[in-house]
């Protein structure tokens, strides 16, 4: 499958049909992301997980568990940034900013500067 999908830090291909509110009044109250797990997909389908480090590394795992991808993050407030490891197309720094968290604490997740947008739902460890 070389779809590349990786969570927030890797290239991801897919969109979701519905589009976040972007406005700033929904933007206060969203959601920081820190060490943890993460599903990211578009609230049906479960595209890859990720797992923040409190050493600022990041890895994305395929549905068996498998490192597909890596690298380092960092977040402030509602933005998150992912630097891919490695050089080349599609490894550049990618941010995201957060819409604010729905009742089960799932939100959207926007790329800054693109069209991408994903739900991402924190996980249970």
């Amino acid at each position: 499958m070389r779809r590349m999908i990786a969570g927030l830090g890797g290239v991801m291909l897919f969109g979701c049909g519905e589009a976040p509110d972007t406005s700033e009044q929904a933007m206060a109250g969203s959601p920081v992301m820190g060490p943890g797990s993460y599903a990211v997909g578009d609230g049906t389908t479960v595209y890859s997980r990720t797992r923040l480090e409190e050493d600022g590394r990041y890895f994305d795992l395929d549905e068996a568990g498998k490192i597909v991808g890596t690298g380092i993050w960092n977040g402030k407030g509602d933005t998150v940034c992912f630097d891919p490891a490695g050089d080349g197309e599609g490894l550049e720094e990618r941010c995201w900013r957060n819409d604010p968290a729905d009742p089960d604490g799932s939100f959207f997740s926007r790329r800054i500067g693109g069209m991408e947008h994903y739900r991402v739902t924190p996980l249970d460890e």
